[in-house]
């Protein structure tokens, strides 16, 4: 069964597709109880991790999304569209108005803007409220 689920993710686990991803271990930084996210979103089937993105924020005018990642073998199947269509709204419903991602690809670059990034030198945007 796949599903999101927000937050309550083990961070071995977390560790676990940052390695599947090709990303390094965070080795322990993820239980750290200083760590502070606004939310955490992840997307599951049969309770395996396959899709992860965090928030952090000052809980009231800015947020960043950081690692968005969805296991290779699950790419190309809409888990990052959907975690980041979650992560706006959640976003909006707060109130917040400035959301920034940072992307080490070039090729990351049309996924971001379909979603109202603007490249800027921290591809920074600015949600309007409805």
């Amino acid at each position: 069964m796949r599903k999101y689920v927000f937050g309550g993710i083990e961070p071995e686990r977390i560790d676990d597709l940052r390695e599947a991803v090709g990303w390094s271990r965070m080795e322990g930084a993820l239980s750290r109880e200083e760590l502070s996210n606004l939310f955490e979103i992840g997307f599951v089937e049969d309770e395996r991790l396959i899709g992860y993105l965090c928030v952090v924020s000052n809980r009231v005018t800015d947020a960043y999304i950081q690692d968005v990642m969805v296991h290779p073998e699950y790419q190309g199947q809409g888990i990052g569209t959907g975690m980041m269509r979650l992560a706006l709204e959640t976003i909006r419903e707060k109130k917040i108005s400035v959301v920034s991602v940072v992307y080490g690809n070039e090729a990351l670059r049309e996924f971001y803007e379909r979603f109202g990034f603007h490249t800027m030198l921290c591809g920074q945007m600015e949600i309007q409220e409805e």
